[in-house]
């Protein structure tokens, strides 16, 4: 079995990586902080857990001894930040201090990147190769940014010679989620999603959290897939489409559409409520301009050299809505 480390393993795609990872018998160890929620794990046993930073070089130095790969998915998630330097200290910077010790101490890096970082093309265009495509559409966000060049590092390091392999995952849902689309999955749920824009004709490639992890586990041993990248989505789903069939799932009325004039105010007021109260904000103008454009890539190449399955949307978003479901009402009962 092999000797695994893995960053970021208590997150949404993390926790399904690490049950998986040990369920095949590898021995983990795990990096976390002290504030880190290890409770999913509380059942597994022979996990070590690392207590460290991604931003602290000495802890992950330590962290690496005695293991054979690592799975790097830490980073901040957020849609906004009080303090937007925290995008380059941890996804950026912290990426930049794994491919470094990986690097040096030879170890295998397997790198969870994200959609984002390949970026968007105009709605009506043909969709491009993942692998050559060159954004010309500004940032957005700043959490999309720091996956552009948390990769674009990691892609250097690879030219030096970081043996790695890069995952780009699409619009991951599925059970679990809390943070900005898991919490606007439980806000159509409960009919508090005000409404959408009438232009979220857009297209995201949606990948059931489920799905995506097998093929990441499938290249511990594939040395032949060093320098690979892989895009893992799913089938293409418009933004008004997904909203409206959890609706439909959740047996409630579906949103409303706005104009994208009143969804950008709204989205302006959004932001300045977040500067008074510090808040991360619900929305904001530059999440609904992204939903102009499409994000959408072909999963094809794992299909092909990892055997990636693709769990029917339809399937994968209704086991997603009972889930959320359930979880309100055991919610409610406490």
């Amino acid at each position: 079995m092999t000797n695994v480390l893995i960053t970021g393993g208590t997150g949404f795609i993390g926790v399904p990586l690490v049950e998986h990872l040990h369920e095949l018998g590898h021995n983990l160890k795990l990096l976390i902080r002290e504030t880190s929620n290890i409770e999913p794990f509380n059942d597994l046993k022979n996990i070590q857990y690392i207590i460290g930073d991604v931003r602290d070089i000495d802890s992950l130095y330590q962290a690496v001894d005695n293991i054979d790969i690592i799975y790097h998915l830490a980073a901040n998630t957020q849609i906004w930040a009080k303090n937007k330097s925290i995008y380059e200290e941890i996804n950026i910077n912290g990426s930049e201090n794994i491919a470094k010790v990986a690097l040096e101490k030879k170890k295998k890096l397997i790198f969870v990147s994200s959609f984002f970082a390949i970026g968007p093309y105009p709605v009506g265009n043909e969709v491009p190769n993942f692998e050559t495509y060159e954004r010309n559409i500004d940032f957005f966000i700043d959490y999309e940014r720091s996956k552009y060049y948390s990769t674009k590092k990691i892609k250097e390091y690879k030219e030096q010679g970081l043996k790695t392999i890069i995952f780009y995952p699409g619009f991951v849902y599925g059970p679990g989620d809390f943070n900005f689309y898991g919490k606007l999955t439980i806000d159509v749920i409960l009919g508090k999603l005000l409404g959408i824009p009438k232009t979220s004709v857009s297209q995201f490639s949606m990948a059931y959290v489920k799905d995506i992890i097998e093929p990441m586990v499938n290249v511990i041993d594939r040395d032949d897939l060093i320098g690979e990248e892989f895009f893992i989505g799913g089938e293409f789903i418009s933004t008004k489409d997904y909203l409206n069939l959890i609706a439909e799932i959740a047996e409630v009325k579906k949103s409303r559409q706005f104009p994208m004039w009143a969804a950008m105010f709204y989205g302006w007021l959004c932001e300045i409520k977040a500067k008074i109260t510090k808040k991360i904000p619900y929305m904001t103008r530059a999440l609904i301009r992204m939903a102009t454009y499409n994000w959408a890539y072909s999963s094809q190449k794992a299909i092909d050299k990892l055997g990636y399955k693709i769990t029917p949307f339809d399937k994968g978003l209704r086991e997603t809505v009972t889930w959320y479901k359930e979880y309100l009402e055991k919610n409610k009962e406490n």
